[in-house]
């Protein structure tokens, strides 16, 4: 199970670019700024959900309570770029960390994985208990450090969600065809 550790710092996506993007005029309203944040955060979790991967660099605790492989395994999520800590907890709640020389990220664009260092197996799963892999994924502190596809989309989908606030007749209609093919070349392709 994959969780944030801190909240996505949407922040960092200017609303003066959304708003320019809508063609609204300077010198919006409080209410009006308000609505336009709380659209790009939900477009920026729905491009999150359609590619797997975080947009803003972030915090996340990955919970494993088994490895499929025991010498590699997969990340839900990527771009990752550190594995903070590896923390083993055993069914009476005790808890160990493991030394960062039995593991190593392998990163990859789409699916970064973890692995035993040097050809050895990852670190055993207590009996009962579960490994917290703790990590920092995202492309970037910044707004600008996010693929320019990827930043088009969520405006995108912002600017639709603004411009189509009442409740739709079908609540389960797919993303615009635009922010589909944006993103497509930033999904994983599972065969």
């Amino acid at each position: 199970m994959l969780s944030e550790l801190e909240p996505a710092p949407w922040a960092p996506i200017p609303l003066a670019e959304l708003a320019a993007h809508l063609r609204l005029p300077e010198g919006m309203e409080e209410e009006e700024r308000g609505a336009l944040d709380l659209y790009a955060r939900a477009a920026g979790a729905v491009v999150e959900g359609m590619t797997g991967k975080a947009l803003i660099a972030r915090k996340f605790t990955w919970t494993v309570t088994r490895w499929r492989d025991g010498f590699a395994e997969p990340i839900p999520v990527a771009p990752v770029s550190w594995i903070n800590a590896v923390t083993l907890l055993d069914a009476d709640g005790g808890w160990s960390t493991a030394d960062p020389s039995t593991y190593a990220l392998v990163p990859a664009a789409h699916r970064p994985r973890i692995d035993g260092a040097r050809g050895r197996a990852l670190p055993g799963v207590p009996t009962g208990g579960r490994i917290e892999i703790e990590l920092t994924a995202g492309y970037g502190t910044s707004w600008n450090k996010v693929p320019v596809d990827l930043r088009q989309a969520v405006m995108l989908l912002a600017a639709q969600y603004y411009e189509q606030r009442q409740v739709s007749a079908d609540p389960a209609r797919e993303a615009p065809y635009g922010v589909e093919a944006l993103v497509a070349r930033h999904r994983e392709i599972r065969l």
